[in-house]
């Protein structure tokens, strides 16, 4: 597995992608394979964006999901928060934690599908 922060590393339950400095997806657990549902196969190289779309349209935050993906790639030091829904869904919002992992430098997205009728928040 790839480094990363102690406080972002996903349990064996969690649903998790790992995404390049391209913003392409490199792997994608198990559990992210059935809550997406996509294979693997199907989602290696494919970009985030046809997977995940950002759900926080009326957050107040300096980023949206795409720049807290960038900005982790680029080896941000803290974890960062975006609301995110299925590429093919409306009305389901998961709250994904976004940091920094590798070698090679790459963001890693763990997606929290237990948390049902959220609204994003300003992160700060």
């Amino acid at each position: 597995m790839l480094e990363a922060r102690s406080d972002i590393v996903p349990g064996t339950r969690d649903a998790f992608l790992i995404v390049d400095s391209s913003l392409l997806i490199q792997a994608v657990s198990r559990e992210a394979e059935r809550l997406l549902d996509v294979t693997e196969e199907s989602a290696v190289h494919r970009p985030v964006a046809e997977l995940l779309q950002t759900a926080d349209a009326e957050a107040r935050g300096r980023i949206g999901f795409a720049g807290a993906v960038a900005e982790a790639v680029a080896g941000a030091e803290d974890p960062m928060h975006a609301f995110v829904r299925p590429w093919n869904t409306f009305g389901v919002r998961m709250r994904a934690k976004i940091a920094p992992c590798g070698p090679p430098r790459a963001a890693l997205i763990v997606l929290d599908s237990g948390m049902p009728g959220l609204r994003a928040v300003e992160q700060n």
